[in-house]
């Protein structure tokens, strides 16, 4: 399965608002970012960026001892842990039968246009932060996702 690193960005960029536990300390640099910044170095000069590609967020998280670098790698190997499960059975509930329906969208429509739900997205970057202990969290993520006008609940 082939995803873009700016739909993984994108994904971050998703989900990272609707998680206030997680502190990204501001430093994350996304896709679209580094795209934005390359063009500014072709046309100015200055300070080359990275390929967009690199895209990266350090993420201070709760219960962990460490800071977790997430990018694009993280962000799509637990985009396959969420999405590749029995929906039935799954842990995320439905984020994982939204992810799924999401990951096979049409061709002529593009993932980073059509993002998931918020839950699929929190899905996604809990796990890419949490791992295997990310679906224990699911309560405390519901708190934040079920938010009047919010529409989406893990599970």
């Amino acid at each position: 399965m082939f995803v873009h690193a700016a739909v993984t960005s994108k994904l971050a960029e998703q989900a990272l608002p609707l998680m206030p536990y997680l502190d990204d300390g501001n430093e994350f640099v996304s896709y679209d970012g580094l795209v934005a910044w390359k063009a500014r170095f072709e046309e100015k000069g200055g300070h080359e960026p990275d390929s967009p590609d690199t895209w990266s967020a350090r993420i201070s998280a709760p219960l962990l001892p460490n800071i977790v670098d997430i990018g694009h790698k993280q962000m799509y190997e637990a985009l396959n842990s969420v999405a590749f499960q029995d929906p039935e059975t799954s842990p995320w509930g439905r984020a994982t039968r939204e992810l799924q329906e999401w990951l096979l969208l049409p061709e002529d429509v593009s993932g980073v246009e059509r993002q998931p739900s918020d839950a699929a997205a929190v899905a996604v970057l809990l796990t890419a932060v949490y791992g295997d202990k990310a679906p224990f969290l699911l309560a405390a993520a519901n708190r934040y996702l079920d938010l009047p006008g919010n529409g989406a609940e893990l599970g």
